[in-house]
Formats: structure tokens, C-alpha cells, sequence
């Protein structure tokens, strides 16, 4: 038995929107990686998407700026491809990857160009760029989120790095952004009157740092699961079709080819 607790967002084994999409952007990177490629997963976070690259045959490096993070991911998946590692500062030289995946990350420092300037210098002429972040009209703008985005920001951004940017977004249903709605209002009114915590506690809640715990088998039939499936339609990253209730802009950039 091994064990993990994070702050980030673990899908393994949860049927959740949230939980779901997080693994269709991952089972969408492997589609467009092949086994071989020197890939880098920055800000993995609890490590299984870098998981899932690795099993798909990537020589995958996955790291991550907190290091109470990557020590714990390290120690779980029982292997040396976790690294610490600064999003705006890589520790690596340049053109060192054929492609690099990027979820969530962008959001979370307030220098989105030179994020993405470091993200095109550790790619290799020709090399792919993944990279998602949220919408920035359906988010609880979390207090972390240091800088979020409008849809044509976030894709003109790439625009202006990359020699071509393709354009994708995983959206969801009415009665999600609804549900959220009245979560988000709940939450807020508990917290309001100091009692969210009592609540929670009551409800058998757990609090936002993650727990678990489970055998390596387990995990590892997850993972062969997540990669074998055919996914939910739902969900799955699927091309630009407008903006209303797309949850989360996902782009794939590549790095012009050497002259």
C-alpha cells in the first residue's frame, strides 16, 4: 500500500465532471504523442497523467514547482521521472523535448508570455506544445488563479509564439454549470456565517488536500483502463465550437522546423 496527500486533483477512480475531464486531456495527449518521444509534463501534480505517458511508451520527465509535491509523487509512482521544477525557469536546456504538456499551469503564474516563451525554448524544432487553462467565465476565480483568461487571449497568445496553433475546448453540460451554481452559492453563504466547516464535517466532507490510498494494482488497472477506453463523448476534447459552456480552452501548438 502506498500513500499520497496533495493539494492537486487526483481523478484515480472518481466519476465526477471534474475528475473526468482532467483524464480526457491526458488520454488526448497521448493521442497526439508516440511512443518514443522525449516528452516533458510540467506541473504534473499527483503524477498520473505522467503515468499515462510513460505507459504509452513516452520517455516522459514529469515535474512540478512545489517540492513537498514531487517528493510524495516520486516516492508513489516509485520511480526517478519526477523532477522539481520552476515553469518559468526549466532546469533543462534547450530544444530538449519533441513535445510538452502543460494542464492548468498557465493560470497560475502572472507572466503568461514568458510561460509560454520557456514551454517554445525546450522544444525541439518541429516539437508540439499541449496545454490547457480554464475559461475564465466559468471559473470561482480561486485565490491561486494569479492571472485567468478570455478565449481569444489565451489562443492569440500561442498565436504569437507558435508557428501554428490548433484550437480545442471541453465543454459541459447545462445541468453541470447549474449544479456548480448552487455549490459555489452554498459554500459562499456557509462561509459567510463561519459554520462551512461544521457543515463539512458533519457531511463527511474531506478538505481540499487529497487522500489516498491505493494498491499498486489498482492504480495500475486505472491506468490501463484510462488509456484503453474510448473515453466520454461528454467531455473529451474535441474542436473549438464556440464559447458558451466551454469549460476549458485546450491548445496544441508546434514549434516552427529548423531552417
Amino acid at each position: 500500500m502506498r500513500n499520497i496527500d496533495v493539494e492537486y486533483h487526483v481523478p484515480i477512480n472518481r466519476t465526477n465532471y471534474l475528475s473526468i475531464q482532467h483524464v480526457e486531456r491526458y488520454r488526448y495527449a497521448v493521442s497526439r504523442l508516440h511512443p518514443g518521444m522525449k516528452v516533458l509534463d510540467i506541473a504534473c501534480g499527483a503524477g498520473y497523467g505522467t503515468a499515462m505517458l510513460l505507459r504509452h511508451g513516452c520517455d516522459v520527465t514529469g515535474a512540478d514547482y512545489e517540492e513537498y509535491i514531487w517528493k510524495h509523487v516520486k516516492r508513489f509512482w516509485g520511480h526517478e521521472r519526477f523532477v522539481r521544477a520552476n515553469a518559468l525557469e526549466l532546469p533543462f536546456e534547450g530544444a530538449s523535448f519533441d513535445g510538452v504538456v502543460s494542464f492548468e499551469t498557465i493560470e497560475h503564474v502572472m507572466d503568461g508570455d514568458k510561460f509560454i516563451d520557456e514551454m517554445h525554448r525546450v522544444l525541439r524544432p518541429g516539437g508540439i506544445f499541449i496545454c490547457s487553462t480554464p475559461n475564465i467565465n466559468y471559473t470561482t476565480h480561486p485565490p491561486y488563479h494569479a492571472k485567468e483568461y478570455e478565449p481569444d487571449e489565451f489562443y492569440t497568445l500561442l498565436w504569437q509564439r507558435f508557428a501554428r496553433v490548433e484550437c480545442y475546448g471541453q465543454y459541459f453540460k447545462t445541468m453541470d454549470r447549474l449544479r456548480d451554481m448552487v455549490l459555489f452559492k452554498t459554500d459562499s453563504l456557509l462561509s459567510s456565517l463561519g459554520i462551512k466547516g461544521v457543515v463539512n464535517g458533519l457531511l463527511g466532507r474531506k478538505r481540499a488536500s487529497i487522500d489516498f490510498a491505493l494498491k499498486d494494482e489498482d492504480v495500475d488497472s486505472w491506468i490501463a483502463h484510462s488509456l484503453e477506453s474510448q473515453g466520454n463523448i461528454n467531455y473529451r476534447v474535441n474542436p473549438l465550437l464556440g464559447t458558451k459552456l466551454l469549460r476549458i480552452m485546450v491548445a496544441v501548438a508546434r514549434k516552427e522546423e529548423a531552417v
